[in-house]
């Protein structure tokens, strides 16, 4: 009689894109630390958010769940909607920013909502940090991230979700019915929060 074999089931890819070189980076590779359903990859390209999307789309098959990260910074909005548009039609998932991946790192400490400047979220940062007795805040500080961020990451998903829900309420309210929301005015702005979801990590306490 032939012997029975067990099947396992392969976990799924999940394929997370950035041209944040350090701190997008360094964040989502310390991540790696809860484990996850999927199989979970970070690649950083110095890429614009257009072109991030079309290299997700050459990486994209049926059993990948692949998104791009990427921030406002300094690229024409007009430029952040066609990437926004072209990863729509080709079902790549983005988590964006505006103005600044640091608008993620303030919600792990309150609701980021009011608009800021880099500089000013910075100085946000770091004013949080001291309350806590920890340095000023460095993009290559990949120790802060698992030490201080990370063990406030229900807080910040939360933070970031009701602020991402005011934002499309106060849209609704305004009469607009276009679901392509103008994430480029919002300003501060993150959904990273559906990025941190759709992993399904295990075991996230604050």
């Amino acid at each position: 009689m032939a012997r029975m074999v067990k099947n396992y089931p392969t976990r799924d890819e999940f394929l997370i894109l950035t041209n944040g070189k350090r701190t997008e980076t360094n964040y989502f590779e310390s991540l790696k630390s809860y484990k996850s359903v999927f199989k979970v990859q970070v690649k950083f390209l110095n890429d614009d958010p257009k072109s991030l999307v079309k290299h997700a789309i050459s990486e994209k098959n049926d059993s990948n769940h692949v998104w791009c990260v990427f921030d406002k910074d300094q690229f024409p909005s007009a430029s952040i909607y066609e990437a926004l548009d072209l990863a729509k039609q080709s079902d790549i998932h983005v988590a964006f920013s505006n103005i600044a991946f640091e608008v993620w790192l303030v919600n792990h400490f309150c609701q980021c909502y009011a608009e800021k400047s880099v500089s000013e979220l910075m100085k946000e940062l770091n004013s949080h940090l001291k309350n806590i007795g920890h340095n000023e805040y460095s993009k290559n500080d990949v120790r802060m991230i698992s030490k201080v961020f990370l063990p406030r990451l229900n807080t910040a998903m939360q933070n970031a979700d009701i602020v991402h829900q005011k934002r499309v309420l106060n849209y609704r309210n305004d009469g607009h019915l276009d679901e392509r929301y103008p994430v480029c005015e919002w300003n501060s702005y993150t959904n990273i929060h559906l990025l941190i979801k759709a992993l399904k990590l295990e075991k996230i306490q604050d």
